[in-house]
């Protein structure tokens, strides 16, 4: 089978092209969405769908929420950290007063790399992903998973597209489910039985679900946030929670 929008071509049976995320079969109406009859409304913008898996569309708007250029940043700081531990070491023998002059002159150039290039990058790549961040959120009892999207949509298209993955029309999960992972970049699952924190940051509309050594971001629009962090803290019997 062959996608009309991009050339590429898509397995036999999927509602989804797996390379642009198109859809090849019957469009689900996106106004339609939530009038489904197999579909249960929890929240304003939440669903759970005949296999009982709780699913929402986040849209970040990332000219005004800074969350995610925090983020990288910190992930580019925690990188430079081993380089610095290492020249910290070999300065050693000067002496442990040189060593941590050394360690803090290497931390604070590369602070001010990093946040340069900060600066110059995330503008294009906002403007690449038109100012939007799309992304899926799965989560039931025991678990929540943050899927990336390998090209960035409206908002509408990916509710429908989650809308098809519960089964609400055709009651095949399995298929609609392997046609939208195919076309995810990413995906991030915590287990709430390994959660060690959390930390709620109602501002910006981000849960921090952090096990012993992963770290997953739970997003979550106004109306739906004190459900969505009830849900989560309540079944993280072992996690210390921390609100900013």
């Amino acid at each position: 089978m062959i996608c009309k929008k991009c050339g590429q071509k898509y397995s036999e049976g999927s509602r989804f092209c797996e390379n642009c995320g198109t859809p090849v079969g019957e469009e689900l109406p996106k106004t339609e969405a939530v009038n489904q009859p197999n579909i249960q409304l929890v929240s304003p913008g939440l669903s759970m769908g005949v296999d009982g898996i709780l699913r929402w569309v986040y849209e970040m708007n990332m000219w005004k929420n800074p969350t995610l250029v925090i983020t990288i940043w910190k992930v580019l700081l925690l990188a430079a950290l081993a380089p610095a531990f290492l020249v910290f070491f070999l300065s050693l023998s000067d002496g442990f007063g040189t060593a941590i002059l050394v360690f803090l002159k290497i931390m604070a150039i590369v602070a001010g790399i990093v946040t340069g290039l900060m600066l110059l990058a995330y503008p294009f790549v906002a403007i690449m992903n038109g100012g939007k961040y799309c992304v899926i959120f799965e989560m039931d009892d025991k678990s929540v998973k943050h899927i990336q999207m390998q090209k960035q949509f409206q908002k509408s298209q990916v509710l429908s597209m989650v809308v098809v993955l519960a089964g609400v029309m055709t009651g095949n999960i399995q298929a609609t489910a392997a046609g939208m992972l195919a076309g995810s970049k990413q995906s991030s699952l915590s287990s709430f039985e390994k959660v060690k924190s959390i930390t709620v940051n109602e501002k910006r509309h981000v849960i921090y679900v952090n096990e012993k050594l992963s770290h997953n971001q739970i997003y979550a629009d106004p109306e739906d946030f004190i459900f969505v962090r009830d849900y989560i803290i309540n079944r993280c019997s072992k996690a210390k929670v921390t609100y900013k």
